[in-house]
């Protein structure tokens, strides 16, 4: 099967992008509008408008398989004002992100009826899907940056929607972070367009190359300001205080779908951006293996670092947000690979699409279902809960899926995903020898043991065990509940069940927007995930996970890490502290001195008079003495004034004279010189004029210079002129 290239592939021209982009953000205002009026039409508002939005996404995608979707926008001096360009990858994740924020929609009509504020969540929810989507559709960083700040700026209404203490702190850290993102975003994209005209998302290593170390500076950036939105350690600290606090619809698609936007960005940048535009076969990728490989430490760390710390959490939404840092690092691990392996990475790069794909459906799961005890029981600490599989049977199932699926189970999504990404790391051991790239791999295989180990606690602490005794009856799940869990669910299933399929009709497609070896893609499309080896691996990962929850199980309900250990309160506070210390420790000291000298200001008042009596003193002194010298100097000074004087005037008197007499002699010879030259000068012009107006005499030049053949349009622009000069020094 042939792959277009990204270069090769063919553009249609449609507004379809734009009317994706405009709907959710014209719907929302349109949903709150209705609301006030009356708010029975405002669930069905926002799921039409989410609904349509999916449709279209449904026919963008239907589109982008006959080439990249492209639109550009211009307005006044600037060449483009939005620049959208959707191809195979960013169609497949405009309709991930357009599904499962449907799905959010519908679970939200449920969910929210216990919730305040309704018409302001319903607002800013469609204002969020309309700016993420936009990130997925955009062909230039410029463009990418505006959406990513709407979406950023937008969600952080969905943060703060409690108004509590606590949800004003994760508001004020996400807004915060975002900012900082942004700034990071825009700085080097300033940098690009100010080095190489041109903020394109295409393959330009060569003119990369060409800056020397700043290529490094901007790749920098761009990692640090997509990767605080991916929750990439040590840049993720919003992320566990954001999700327990935001209603749980909008905590499914903060996982879900708007960190993905980071993930995103960083694949766009370290597998595209930095990638050879010619030749990338026979290309240097040695900036893109470095970024790879370093991408591949930072993706390691954050999956274990994360993992680790979900362990002693006993907040329910908490653990599912240190799950998706986890998650993430995944990712960006895979996405990692791939660069390191340069044209031959088409593993770890449909490795880290397919998981992104995977970790939307049960991560979304996870948190709708989260959502759906809480709303019966207003608890989120599964040490008060248990025993809830009684009361809610759905519910339970679709937690079992999903957990299922995202601890790695073969038949289900996590399991392709996960298979994919370890071929990809050990592919690179075994091609690329990079340092400690072994230690890298059983990184890898432990996080997913501490993984088993922390769904599990999560699942048996919420729906088996001994129920709490306080606990009462709980109502049954509704049927609509019930449907969006049934879909999430059969998504999980169907994504895991059906590998190769889902890599030939939407990985693979995906991933071949890429420099990569299309032999490599065609490789993957035959690839046999029941290999014994990969399930015994999986079978390992899985005992050893179940191992761990049996022997550690009840210690890790009991056992908090200390706060010490936080990045936040070791690192980000005191940086914090030290900046606003140094920035205003200036601003003290002068304050202090100008304190301190208007309180020693009597001191310095008595030092300056006891100063000015001994000058005083010092000055009458030196008069007394100086009596004979001032007698000494004035009979020398009357000396002067009645010899020296008439001297002195005799000679200035003589200078004079002769400077008058040699300017008079120098004018006088100019001015005879100017007017028997003038006289020549004029005679020829006079001649030069009776040519051009009398006697031409066959002269081109002349002839064409005669008053009789100027055009009559300018006659009349030069009479036109000479009236309004005229009129100016009349009036002026």
């Amino acid at each position: 099967m042939a792959y277009p290239s990204p270069v090769e592939s063919e553009v249609v021209y449609s507004s379809l992008p734009l009317w994706i982009a405009l709907i959710p953000l014209a719907g929302g205002f349109l949903v709150y509008r209705i609301a006030l009026r009356d708010s029975r039409w405002r669930g069905c508002g926002a799921v039409l408008a989410a609904g349509l939005t999916l449709l279209l996404a449904g026919f963008l995608f239907y589109r982008s398989g006959g080439g990249a979707v492209e639109l550009k926008l211009q307005a006044g001096f600037l060449e483009r004002l939005l620049y959208f360009r959707v191809d195979r990858l960013g169609a497949a994740f405009t309709l991930l992100a357009a599904l499962i924020w449907f799905l959010a929609t519908l679970f939200s009509v449920f969910y929210m009826r216990h919730e305040g504020e309704q018409n302001r969540y319903y607002l800013f929810f469609l204002l969020s899907l309309g700016g993420c989507l936009g990130v997925f559709m955009t062909g230039d960083l410029l463009s990418l940056f505006v959406f990513f700040e709407i979406m950023s700026f937008t969600s952080c209404v969905l943060v703060v929607h409690a108004r509590t203490a606590e949800a004003d702190e994760a508001g004020r850290n996400y807004l915060y972070l975002g900012v900082l993102g942004g700034l990071l975003l825009l700085a080097a994209i300033l940098l690009l367009y100010c080095y190489t005209g041109s903020v394109t998302l295409a393959p330009r290593l060569e003119e990369l190359e060409r800056l020397g170390n700043l290529r490094f500076l901007i790749a920098a950036c761009l990692i640090a300001g997509f990767g605080i939105k991916a929750g990439m350690v040590p840049l993720h600290i919003w992320l566990p205080k954001a999700h327990p606090v935001a209603p749980s619809p909008a905590s499914a698609l903060l996982s879900g779908i708007m960190i993905k936007t980071g993930a995103y960005g960083i694949i766009r940048v370290i597998n595209l951006l930095f990638t050879p535009a010619h030749h990338p076969e026979a290309g240097h990728w040695e900036t893109a293996a470095l970024l790879g490989l370093v991408m591949i430490w930072i993706g390691t760390a954050t999956m274990f670092t994360a993992a680790f710390i979900a362990l002693f959490q006993n907040n329910a939404k908490r653990i599912l947000a240190y799950s998706s840092i986890s998650q993430m690092g995944y990712i960006l691990m895979g996405a990692g690979a791939a660069a390191y392996l340069g044209y031959h990475g088409a593993a770890g790069l449909a490795g880290a699409v397919y998981h992104i794909v995977n970790h939307a459906f049960f991560k979304a799961s996870l948190f709708m279902l989260v959502g759906a005890v809480y709303i019966r029981t207003h608890e989120l600490d599964v040490r008060k809960l248990g025993g809830l599989w009684r009361s809610l049977p759905a519910t339970t199932l679709a937690f079992l899926v999903a957990a299922a699926g995202i601890t790695g189970v073969p038949g289900l999504n996590g399991y392709t995903g996960k298979t994919l990404l370890h071929h990809a790391i050990v592919e690179a051991l075994a091609h690329g020898h990079g340092p400690g790239l072994a230690w890298a791999e059983k990184i890898f295989t432990v996080t997913g043991a501490l993984t088993v180990c922390y769904i599990t606690k999560l699942c048996c602490g919420i729906f088996f065990g001994k129920r709490p005794a306080g606990l009462g009856p709980l109502p049954k799940e509704t049927p609509g509940e019930m449907a969006v869990f049934a879909a999430l669910s059969a998504a999980i299933a169907a994504l895991g069940s059906f590998p190769a399929q889902v890599l030939n009709r939407l990985i693979i497609p995906a991933a071949a927007v890429f420099p990569l070896d299309h032999h490599a893609l065609e490789h993957l499309a035959g690839l046999n995930f029941w290999d014994h080896h990969d399930l015994q691996a999986i079978a390992a990962v899985l005992g050893l996970g179940l191992l761990l929850y049996l022997l550690f199980g009840r210690l890790l309900q009991r056992v908090s890490l200390p706060a010490w250990l936080s990045v936040e309160q070791a690192v980000y506070r005191p940086l914090v502290f030290a900046a606003g210390f140094l920035l205003t420790g200036g601003g003290r000291a002068v304050e202090t001195a100008v304190d301190r000298s208007y309180s020693c200001s009597p001191y310095a008042l008595r030092v300056l008079t006891i100063s000015g009596s001994l000058v005083d003193a010092a000055a009458e002194n030196l008069l007394i003495k100086s009596t004979g010298p001032l007698q000494r100097a004035c009979l020398a000074l009357s000396r002067f004034d009645s010899e020296g004087t008439a001297r002195l005037g005799r000679w200035l008197q003589r200078i004079a004279v002769r400077v008058r007499d040699g300017f008079y002699r120098l004018w006088y010879d100019g001015l005879r010189r100017f007017i028997h030259g003038s006289g020549y000068f004029w005679r020829r012009i006079f001649f030069v004029l009776v040519r051009m107006d009398f006697n031409p005499k066959g002269i081109r030049f002349f002839q064409s210079l005669n008053i009789s053949n100027l055009d009559f349009n300018l006659l009349l622009m030069m009479i036109f002129l000479l009236v309004l000069l005229s009129l100016f020094f009349l009036f002026y």
